[in-house]
């Protein structure tokens, strides 16, 4: 579910016909490729080539920007510079060197770049921060060469963040790099409703593909958090609800603060392309003139959230006003899970909740009896409802004395994951 303007798909494909397209690169968490898909197929754009951690598609300018303000799964958004066939190391630096930097780059900028290697690149090159290097040592010598100066590096707040993928081609001849723009500057998962410094076990977009991967009707059915934790999936299921772009504090941030809080506002070919920055800036007004009214339409009782811990609690209610929910709109509850059912709600709707992980019990049988009981209270009191959890352990699942009707792969960093559903009856 994305927001969309009003303007009339032709503009779109005569905006295609008469500025070209652009390559763009938007990287997810493993096993979300497909939701990310979703996604972009469902903003009009079919050339597209799925990847490892990402997809590859080319558009328009505008419309690359439109994906990148929407996108709930999508961790990060890059355009194209440029695509180079190397052999080695020395073969990347000379034809980097010969790249028209100046036209993304000023010297006054500072840059980063992270290399990434597909599996079999990886045993060749190895080590990623040395191949960065290279790619920094071209950048900049490019620029002596041309000005007798050179741009700087800042790792913790570059002016442009640059990617290098480096990947075997087809026929294993040598390699394929891409350099790309991050387009972002902070990651899309940061939403920036959660408090600062806070770390929480779902990543916003892991959260979100969550909710957009069970059969929650927006509509219709309630949304309950037995174990909300800190409220991550209440309130990407309410940005769902209300269809509210998932990087709309950030346009709030722009309209309001003039603060350039997404990377491409303030990069040069951005800001060169006069038709794109004139489009982009009235598409930010009208995100956040459609956010003020979404709001102001959620309707009470459809959210419930829960949990045992009243300090997460405290933040999810931080949390919820963090993202502009008005109050009311959750009912949070302060109860054990394994007995916790709001006696004022009737089925339809879905009953979800992470369990915690085991070094947040005290023992591997406290943990096997809350999923046992948790299971029980399920049977008993939501009937009617389809229930999920997502759990990376699969033993303690099976405490769970429930007939699964699916299983749907996540990872959650580098921990593989499940969300399981249960038809209630």
């Amino acid at each position: 579910m994305n927001f969309k303007d009003k303007r009339d798909n032709r503009s779109n494909r005569d905006s295609n016909e008469n500025k070209g397209l652009s390559t763009f690169f938007a990287s997810c968490p493993r096993e979300m490729e497909g939701l990310l898909e979703e996604e972009i197929l469902d903003h009009g754009i079919t050339n597209i080539e799925i990847k490892k951690g990402g997809i590859l598609f080319k558009t328009d300018d505008f419309s690359g920007i439109k994906f990148l303000l929407n996108s709930r799964i999508a961790s990060r958004v890059y355009k194209s510079f440029a695509f180079l066939k190397i052999k080695n190391e020395r073969d990347l630096y000379e034809s980097a060197k010969t790249q028209p930097w100046e036209k993304i780059l000023d010297l006054k900028q500072t840059f980063k770049i992270t290399t990434l290697f597909d599996m079999t690149a990886k045993s060749f090159f190895k080590n990623s921060i040395a191949v960065s290097q290279i790619l920094k040592d071209a950048l900049v010598d490019h620029f002596r060469d041309i000005y007798n100066e050179r741009p700087s590096v800042d790792t913790e707040n570059p002016d442009m963040g640059l990617l290098l993928r480096l990947e075997s081609p087809e026929n294993k001849n040598g390699w394929n790099a891409s350099i790309f723009i991050d387009m972002c500057g902070d990651a899309l998962s940061n939403r920036g409703y959660r408090k600062s410094g806070h770390q929480a076990p779902l990543r916003e977009n892991l959260a979100a593909a969550i909710v957009l991967s069970t059969d929650w009707n927006p509509e219709e059915d309630l949304f309950i958090d037995t174990m909300c934790g800190t409220g991550t999936l209440l309130i990407e299921a309410i940005l769902i609800k209300g269809n509210i772009p998932p990087a709309y504090l950030r346009v709030k941030r722009y309209i309001e603060r003039n603060e350039k809080s997404f990377a491409f506002l303030k990069q040069k070919w951005f800001l060169e392309k006069t038709y794109v920055t004139k489009d982009t800036k009235k598409y930010l007004q009208d995100i956040y003139n459609h956010c003020l009214e979404a709001f102001n339409k959620l309707e009470e009782f459809q959210f419930f959230g829960n949990d045992i811990d009243k300090k997460n609690l405290d933040l999810c209610e931080e949390h919820l006003f963090n993202a502009w929910i008005p109050d009311g709109i959750v009912t949070l509850s302060h109860n054990d899970a394994t007995r916790f059912y709001p006696e004022e709600i009737e089925a339809p709707g879905v009953v979800i909740c992470n369990p915690p992980y085991g070094e947040r019990m005290n023992s591997k049988e406290s943990l096997e009896d809350l999923y046992h009981n948790y299971g029980e209270n399920l049977k008993k009191n939501y009937k009617g409802f389809r229930g999920y959890i997502f759990t990376s352990d699969q033993e303690l699942r099976k405490k769970i004395a429930l007939q699964t009707s699916k299983r749907i792969p996540f990872y959650n960093g580098n921990i593989e994951c499940r969300l399981l559903r249960y038809e209630l009856r």
